[in-house]
Order: structure tokens, then sequence, then C-alpha cells
């Protein structure tokens, strides 16, 4: 009898299985539901505020401050903005970080990583950013209801319709399709993991900046800065202007950058090309310079807004050790040296900055182990040969006018550096019994296809102007970085160990519309 019902309850259960209904659904909306399910735990009050731009494209919002109310909302026009941001999973490990800190934290800080807000192109499409960081910056927010009750009053706000303005901060949580296939940081910007594709993703990001046009602010900052340090002299040879000035071919010039009484320090290294500038005096046992904003992390080297100053102390000390204990100008001064001329050749030592004093590159060991704390490869001087190409362009701009026995600065926008796209930072690990030669990568988390298409790339709008395939500068004026001295000048520092050992290599990134200076000494003329 038992056994006759259990015979008849199975039967019964496959009956209601045979009558069940398959059903599938697409990815995307498990994925929206286990969002919502995680912000229904963690963030409640965020349940009404989800942004929804299309059925494709949505996040939730956490509005921490509206920014500055009385500006025009970013979105107004196309522009270039300078956002800070971190990434996290819904486990709140560190995805990417443009915070010293939080690097720190995750165990990826680097000394050789300016850690700087994000700088990219914001306009009708957003090629080179997360989409949901731009959908948040492009486009109107209609706060929910409660939200915006809970909230608005307190954010300055009147109308639960908002657009993001400079000093903004908000957190967005976002589904996989508003992040992108996958997600990493490189050149010592990652955290603890990468993202997996289809998961979402927490941003938290601050509008630091915009700026509508790159180049105008980038000479402006050369400038201003040249100001700051002595001074500048915009040399020209336009007959039609009455007052300008020509470049001097004789001490005899009261013009001339070498004459002592000569009041301006920065020149231009060329009539021809603008912001573009040499400090033929520069001395690093008398001179020190300034930046208007120090850069400082909070850690070691740069800790405080005193750090470059100290830094640059040290420096200047091992230098003078090194390189001279004489006045170094004896001869030079006179034009009694030999000039390094468009077809010589010469040595250099030198070290590279941006403007706010971070060093980004140095062949020079001191320099090194005063900035990194350690000296992985043996600095070689810069073999300067023009025949052979591989340099930044205002290096071939500048050196031919120095002389062997010279120090010297020089400031330059990026037109004649690293151009719109600058260069990638990268940080990678491996283990190795043997001596390694390492190479560099395009980071595309940072540059993707957008500057390629648009400023560098074949058959590009600027491909002419900055020199891409086919450029007024051509392969000639290829950026140093992608020259012969790739492997130490990007901060690789190559090495031999035993079997096992973990070699972790970090280059420094370079950003878009980026000018950088350089303080460089010039070997004397071999006999």
């Amino acid at each position: 009898m038992k056994y006759t019902t259990r015979l008849l309850a199975a039967a019964a259960a496959l009956t209601v299985l045979a009558c069940a209904k398959e059903t599938t659904e697409p990815y995307p909306v498990f994925e929206d539901r286990s969002l919502q399910a995680w912000i229904t735990q963690n963030r409640p009050a965020l349940l009404d505020n989800y942004q929804a731009f299309d059925k494709d494209a949505g996040y939730y919002l956490d509005l921490h401050d509206a920014g500055n109310l009385a500006e025009k909302p970013i979105n107004d026009t196309a522009r270039w903005i300078r956002f800070n941001f971190s990434g996290r999973d819904l486990a709140g490990n560190i995805i990417l970080t443009r915070n010293a800190r939080e690097a720190e934290l995750a165990g990826t800080f680097t000394k050789y990583t300016h850690y700087v807000p994000y700088y990219r192109y914001c306009g009708e499409s957003g090629y080179s950013l997360i989409e949901g960081t731009w959908l948040a910056m492009q486009k109107k927010q209609e706060l929910g209801e409660k939200y915006y009750a809970d909230n608005g009053e307190k954010l300055g706000l009147t109308s639960p319709e908002y657009e993001m303005r400079i000093g903004a901060r908000a957190t967005l949580y976002m589904p996989s399709r508003v992040v992108g296939s996958g997600l990493s940081g490189d050149g010592g910007y990652q955290g603890q993991y990468a993202l997996d594709a289809g998961k979402p993703l927490i941003v938290t990001m601050e509008i630091c900046d915009t700026v509508k046009n790159p180049l105008q602010r980038e000479g402006s900052d050369v400038d201003r800065y040249c100001e700051l340090n002595g001074g500048r002299q915009v040399y020209s040879h336009d007959e039609k202007d009455t007052e300008a000035v020509n470049l001097p071919t004789s001490l005899d010039d009261p013009n001339h950058p070498y004459r002592p009484d000569f009041a301006k320090r920065w020149v231009s290294a060329c009539d021809s090309v603008a912001q573009l500038y040499v400090n033929y005096r520069f001395d690093p046992k008398t001179d020190r310079l300034h930046y208007p904003a120090p850069y400082y992390a909070g850690i070691e080297p740069y800790t405080d807004a005193q750090s470059v100053t100290s830094i640059d102390e040290r420096i200047a000390e091992a230098l003078v050790k090194r390189f001279h204990t004489d006045d170094p100008y004896v001869g030079i001064a006179e034009l009694k040296a030999d000039s390094v001329k468009l077809t010589g050749t010469a040595k250099i030592w030198y070290i590279g900055r941006f403007l706010d004093g971070f060093i980004f590159d140095t062949n020079i060991d001191e320099v090194k182990e005063i900035v990194y704390g350690e000296v992985l490869s043996k600095g070689e001087a810069l073999s300067y040969k023009p025949e052979d190409g591989g340099l930044i362009t205002a290096f071939y701009y500048a050196i031919p006018n120095m002389q062997y026995g010279q120090w010297g600065a020089l400031i330059t926008t990026s037109t004649n550096a690293y151009g719109a796209s600058g260069q990638a930072g990268s940080t990678s690990s491996s283990s190795s019994g043997y001596s390694d030669s390492y190479y560099d990568y395009m980071n595309y988390l940072n540059y993707y296809n957008y500057y390629n298409s648009y400023y560098g790339g074949y058959g590009s709008y600027y491909n002419n102007y900055y020199g891409g395939y086919g450029g007024y500068y051509g392969g000639y004026y290829d950026p140093y970085y992608s020259g012969y001295y790739d492997s130490y000048a990007n901060g690789y520092y190559g090495s031999g160990g035993n079997q096992g050992v973990t070699t972790t290599r970090t280059s420094t990134e370079i950003p878009s519309f980026t000018p950088l200076i350089f303080e460089f000494y010039i070997e004397p003329k071999a006999k």
C-alpha cells in the first residue's frame, strides 16, 4: 500500500514537471537583479535613484557634492576633464585608483607613479571613458523623489534635475554593460584585483577641472612657469613686428641669453616655435626651480608641499659633487666653448619633470637613489646623435645651440614632446632565473583607440601636426620613449636574478597634453 502511494506521488510530480514551461532570460537581467539586491542590502537609500538613460544604460547614483552650482554644467560643450576616481568591485576590492593612499592600501603604490587626476576628452561620445562616468558627466540626472527629498537641500539643489559641475563628487554603482569588457589598472594605478567581464563596478569620482582648449592651456601654463622662474624672452623673426626681438648671434647684443646682465632666464629655443624655452644659464649649484603647485602624495618622497624643495636641494648637492666643483661656465659664458650644432653628437645627463616638480625620468643614479630609493640599473649618458632620431622634438631644437660642458634646462609643451596621446604607464611582474630585457606596452585602460583615431594615428585630423605616420616630423622625431632608450627612460629597470625571483617593473605615465621640464648636462667634448 505504501509502495503504491509513493508511485502515485512520483507520477503526480512528473506530471507537474511535464506541464512546466522552460524559460530563459538574458544575462543583463540577472546582473540587474543581483545589483539591485546588493543595493537593497547595502545602499537602500539609492533604490529610487537609478539613472536609466535607455534600456541598456543606467546606474545607481549617490551624489556627495553638487559642485559649484554657479558655474555652467560641464556638458555644455565638448571639453577635456580632469577627474579623480577609484573603482572597486561589490566586495570592496580596489580595481584601480588615482589615489596614492588607496594604492598604498592595495599594496600597489610605486614611487614611479604620478598620482594625479585622470585627464580625458569628454564630448558627444565617451571614446576613452568608462561609459558610466561619461554618462554621469554628459547626461542630465533625474534624482529619485525620495532621494531628492532626503538630500536635495543639503546639496543646494532646487530641482531634482541635476547636471555635473566642477567640484562635483559622486559614487556610481554600475552594471558591467556601462563599464566595459573587464577592467584593471596599470602604471601604479591598479588595485588588488582586475574586474572580470560581466561584473558590476563601484566608481567614486570627483570633477577637478575642465579645459576647452588643451593646447591653449598648455601654452599658458608654460609661460606662467617661465615668468615664475626668472622671466621669458620670445625671439621672433617677424619683419612686420617693429617690437620683435631677433635671435641674437653675438654677445654684444644686449638680448643675448648668455649675458649675465640679461634679465630674462628663459628664451625661445627657436624663433619659429612657440612655448619651447631654454635656460642657458641654469646652474644646479645656484638655481632652484619653483613650481606653481608642488606635487605631494602624503607618502615618501613626496610627502608634503615642501618635499619637492627638499628633494631638489639634495639633488643639487649630488649633481655638483658628481659633475663639477668649479664654475661650469668658464669658457662658456664668453662663447669660447664649442657648440654642439645641428650635426654634432653629445653625451647628455638629464632629469625629466612635470610642471609640479615630479621626476618622471632620469639617467643619473644619484637622482634615482634620492627619488626612488633604489638604483636597479646603472644609468648611462644619453647619446645625442641627430641622424639616429629617437628623442622628443624639443631636444633637436635646444641641444644644437648648447655648448659642450654646459648645464641647461628646457621647458616645452606636448607639441614638441609626447603630443595629445602622451605615454601610457604600465606595471608588470615576472619571475626569472636570467637577465631580462623589458619593453613597454600600451595601456588600453588609459589610452583607448580615441587618441589613435582622432589625435595621432594614420589619416587622423591632427596627423600632420603631431607627427604620426606621414606627418611633418615623420619618423625622425619619434617620441623618445619609443626610441632606443626605451628600456630605462620609461622607468624600466631590467635585472637578473636567481630562479624564482619576482621582478616588478613600472613605467611612469605621461598624461595627454602635458608640458615637460628637462634639466641636463652636456659632457665636455671628447679630445
